[in-house]
């Protein structure tokens, strides 16, 4: 008998009642607190109240049409970093946690989704972001916070333009603004940070 044959009715009873909002999958949590534990404040971390939610979520067969598909999420959340970069300019102020986010993430995601079929409008967007980012180098990399989330920024923009050159699809302004932004981190980081 598996363990978690109780608990899956439930998550689907849940899941099912919080879709029904039409911010479901990026901001509506509030019919999902009965299997999900959402802090107070800001600076806590939204979790399952039972670990097997992950497993459930992962699981199709256990979760039907509730499965969190990696390359599809990795595709909306890199889409959705780059939407609030490029939409930052404001650098005097703290960004919001949403926008740290997409600063010290979008190459995760970036390199999670180039893994999967990468569109035509994708590589517009990776194009557009990069052009930005180059654009006010040193306040952008200022809302990093710190040495070492840089690093790893660089180590994941230098993952994406040996993707792009491995591929040669028709990356090369891809390839010539990710070797420009690493030339601009590395010069900012020596001079200014």
């Amino acid at each position: 008998m598996e363990s978690h044959n109780g608990l899956d009715s439930l998550f689907t009873q849940v899941l099912d009642s919080a879709k029904k909002h039409p911010d479901f999958l990026f901001s509506a949590l509030e019919g999902s607190l009965f299997i999900l534990y959402v802090p107070e404040g800001d600076d806590g971390v939204i979790r399952p109240y039972h670990a097997s939610l992950q497993d459930f979520l992962n699981d199709l067969g256990r979760s039907g049409n509730h499965l969190l598909d990696p390359a599809t999420n990795h595709k909306t959340i890199f889409h959705t970093s780059a939407r609030l970069i490029l939409e930052d300019t404001d650098f005097f102020t703290v960004p919001d946690q949403g926008v740290y986010y997409a600063y010290r993430n979008w190459g995760y995601h970036l390199c999670s989704l180039i893994n999967d079929n990468i569109t035509s409008g994708d590589r517009a967007t990776i194009v557009v972001l990069m052009e930005k980012l180059n654009q006010d180098c040193s306040a952008r990399l200022a809302r990093l916070r710190s040495h070492e989330v840089v690093k790893m920024w660089l180590e994941e923009l230098e993952g994406v333009i040996a993707w792009a050159k491995r591929e040669q699809n028709d990356f090369g302004i891809l390839i010539e603004m990710g070797e420009q932004l690493q030339a601009n981190v590395h010069f900012v980081c020596q001079n200014i940070l």
